[in-house]
Parts: C-alpha cells; structure tokens; sequence
C-alpha cells in the first residue's frame, strides 16, 4: 500500500539558474560592444565607393564621347582614343551593378575589400592610359587610400595604401620591361616617356610619389580613427538615449495603464457615496467627496489621453483598419457626447454638416474629432458657443472646421500648441483640468493620415481648426473595406 503510495507522488522538479547563464532579454543599449558602431559607421559609408565609381564612369564616359569628336582634345594638347574610356566606363558600370545585388546577400566587409581590389586594378589600368610617369594620374590614387582611413582602421588603410603601391609599380615595371607599351595622353611626350630620363630620376621620381602617399595616408588615417571614434562613441550614446527613452515609455505605459482601474473604482466609489448608498453625508463630506469624484474624473482622462498618445507613437502597434465612413455621422456623435458638458456652462454646439464619405481610420477620426470638441469647449467662455462644421471640397477632400469664440491663443505661442503638455499661461488659469495633451493627439492623427490643420486664432476673439481630409488617407487603400458599406 506504501509503494502504490509513493508510486503516485508527483516528481520533484529542480531548475539551476547559473550565474553565467545567457539572459533571454534583449541586451541593453549599454551593453553594446564596438563591433555594432562599427557595422553601422561602415553600413554608412559603403555608398561612398560606388558614388565614387559612377562619378568615374560619368566621367570617362564624358571623355569617351569627346574624343569621338574632331579635334576634341588636341586643341589643348591631348591625345584621347574614345575605345578605352568608355570600355572601362562600361566595366565600372557592371561592377556597380554587381556590388548591388551582391550587397543584399554578402557581408558589406569583404564586399569592401572586393570592391578595393578591383577598384584598383581598374585604376591602374586607367593610370596606365593617361600616363604612368608622364601625368600627374597616379595621385588618383590618393582618393582609394583616402576612403580606406575614413571606413577601415590604420592597419587595414595602410594595406590599401600598400596594395595601390603595388599596382602602381608591377604598372611601371610592366612598362619598362617592354610587357606593354608606355602610353599618355599627352600630345607632345614628355622625355620621361621616351627614355630620355636616367634610371636613378625615375626611382626617385617614384619614390617621391611613395612618399608622398605615406604622408598623407599617416595624416588621413590618424584624423580619421579620432572621427570614427568621436562617430562610434555619439552612436552608442545615441542609442543608450533611445534605448532609455523607450523604457522610460514602456514602464509610464505599463504604470498609466495598471493606474486606470483603481481611479475607475474609486469615482464608481464616489459616486455611490455621492448618491446616498452608504447614508446621507454630511455637507462637509459631501464637498469632499465631490473634490474626490472631479480630480478622479481629471485624471482619468489624463490617464486615457496618454494611453491613446502612447498607442499612436508606439511602432510595434499596428495602425487600425481603414475603412468609408460617414464623417457627418462621427461629427453629429462627437457633438452628442460634449454636449453635456457644454450645457453645464451654458455653452451651445451648433452643428452644420453636409454628407461626406471618407476613407480612413474610423478610431482615428473619432479621437480626433472629439479632441478638437473637448478642446474647444473647455476654452469657451460660459454661455458662448462652439460651432462645428463639415463639408465636402472636391472629389479629392474634405474639410472640418470647429470654431470657439473663447480665450484664443497668442500669436507667438500658436507655433507650440500642439507640444506635449503644452499649455499657455491663460489656458492654464481658465481651465486648470485640461492634460495638456489633446492637441498632441490630433498632431499624430494628422500626420499618420495626411490632414493637414489650419489654426486661427487671437486673444479674446476664440480659436479656428480647419482641417483638410483627404477623402481615401494615407494607407487606406490598402487596408481591408468594412463590411456592409456601399
């Protein structure tokens, strides 16, 4: 009986959380290593090597054509055939080609490097048409060694610096030992072409270009590494500022919302106190109780704007279907829903709306009409008026306009009211329960479906928003039709 007992006991499970056991979490931003600096400053500049060989091929091409001419070049004492510039005009055009395809399949490093060597063999081979010793051509190669300090460190510039200077001489041994024929561009040769000039100037002639190579290389490449660095050290604090500001986001996200049931349950609380479910209160109590259920209304709302804030700016949420709605129906609704509020200070909602179908968003149009609503009578003036207006532009738009004749704004503070929490200082004293973030809504409703806001405005004289609507917004047209609308 024991062993059929102890048969039935349920195993002991046992889990070892180790100290050097991997953390499932994405790694912080701090946490970053320089590899990452790295691939992003080298992801930045990769572009930079086929610019350079598109400016090359435009070039060549340029001086191909111009040979094909007449006299094109010997005006000015140059000898051009056009067979050799546009054929390797044509070469850097493939190679460019190639290097874009290959990019969204390689890693961009030994792209790079690929790209170095070929770049240089092509270089020497136009090196080698202008003038091996008798132009000022093998400086070109300065713009190579001068783009490997600014993507690649010293040790990996100075081998460019050294590959370029290997080309450059197995070109000019190649033409002294007779394997090609010495050519230039140069109508009259010089007599280093010819021979004329002892073996001893040559080499020094090469050796001053050697030299002259190194120097700048040690220059670019030491400027260079302190940029990178300076680059490398502002993309990792750039992302630690993000990455802390993303938190910061996700936890006021993660309070705001586990805040909004408990403020939910102390005003339904209140308002059972307020209307006698516990016994009648006293008066002292029930102004207490009336301050309780206006700052809990207050924050409420504050919580459920920065909710909607939140959810708008959030990149991971996906945007609400768009589908045709009736933006004379959203108006009429919004109108119903504020008018309560406004009838308690004697303020009246005229509303004058045509029939408009639009395309969009149907929670957006809604979040934003009702903020423009709330916005406008909470800074009329009691027993003023707040009209509201739709009607259809063109085939292509429409347009909503909601008009106060409250405070008004000032001219140099119309530019910021649509900033977070943003409030002018005789906003603040008429109406000390707004949030500050209405206006920062709509901002973001216009911006993600492409309405464009006029605001109007003068102290004393009330407040316009004009709004444009695109009558199909931004992204919907490819978003699902709702169902049961013609």
């Amino acid at each position: 009986m024991e062993a059929d007992t102890a048969s039935h006991e349920p195993a002991t499970a046992i889990f070892l959380l180790r100290p050097d056991d991997d953390d499932p979490r994405p790694r912080p931003a701090a946490e970053i290593d320089d590899a990452w600096a790295d691939r992003q400053l080298l992801d930045q500049n990769a572009a930079w090597f086929c610019r350079l060989r598109w400016l090359v091929a435009g070039l060549l091409s340029a001086a191909g054509i111009a040979g094909l001419l007449p006299d094109g070049f010997e005006r000015i004492g140059l000898r051009l055939t056009p067979a050799w510039p546009l054929s390797i005009a044509a070469v850097l055009v493939l190679l460019n080609g190639a290097y874009a395809l290959l990019s969204r399949r390689l890693p961009v490093r030994p792209l790079l490097w690929v790209q170095i060597l070929v770049d240089l063999v092509v270089l020497t081979v136009v090196i080698h048409f202008l003038g091996s010793t008798t132009t000022y051509a093998p400086f070109m190669y300065l713009f190579h060694i001068i783009l490997a300090c600014i993507f690649f460190t010293r040790r990996e510039s100075a081998a460019v610096t050294v590959a370029a200077a290997m080309f450059y001489l197995g070109c000019l041994l190649a033409e002294f030992a007779g394997m090609v024929a010495p050519t230039t561009v140069l109508a009259a040769p010089v007599p280093a072409l010819v021979g004329e000039i002892s073996g001893g100037i040559r080499m020094l002639n090469v050796a001053s270009v050697f030299a002259i190579w190194a120097v700048i290389w040690y220059l670019a490449s030491r400027l260079a590494g302190e940029l990178r660095q300076r680059e490398r050290q502002l993309a990792l604090a750039n992302q630690r500022l993000k990455a802390s500001s993303d938190e910061r986001a996700r936890h006021m996200l993660q309070t705001t919302h586990q805040l909004k049931a408990p403020f939910a349950a102390i005003h339904a609380h209140t308002q059972l106190l307020s209307g006698g479910y516990c016994g009648p209160l006293s008066e002292q109590a029930q102004g207490v109780v009336a301050k309780i259920t206006a700052r809990c209304g207050m924050l409420s709302q504050q919580i459920q704007e920065m909710l909607q804030l939140a959810n708008l700016r959030s990149e991971s949420q996906s945007n609400p279907p768009a589908v045709e709605i009736d933006l004379d129906a959203v108006v009429r609704t919004a109108a119903a829903r504020i008018e309560p509020a406004a009838a308690q200070r004697g303020i009246q909602i005229e509303t004058q709306v045509e029939a408009v179908r639009i395309t969009a968003a149907e929670d957006h149009v809604r979040m934003l009409v009702d903020n423009l609503l709330s916005n406008a009578v909470n800074y009329s003036d009691d027993g003023g008026a707040v009209a509201i207006a739709c009607r259809r532009l063109s085939d292509q738009a429409a347009c909503l306009e909601v008009r106060d004749h409250g405070i008004g704004i000032p001219a140099d503070k119309l530019p910021h009211i649509f900033d977070d929490y943003f409030r002018t200082a005789e906003a603040a004293r008429h109406n000390k329960a707004s949030t500050g973030l209405g206006l920062a809504i709509v901002r973001h409703v216009a911006r993600a479906v492409g309405i464009t806001v006029r605001v109007e405005s003068a102290p004393g004289q009330g407040t316009c928003f004009t709004l444009t609507i695109p009558r199909v917004c931004i992204g919907a047209a490819r978003s699902p039709r709702r169902e049961g609308v013609a």
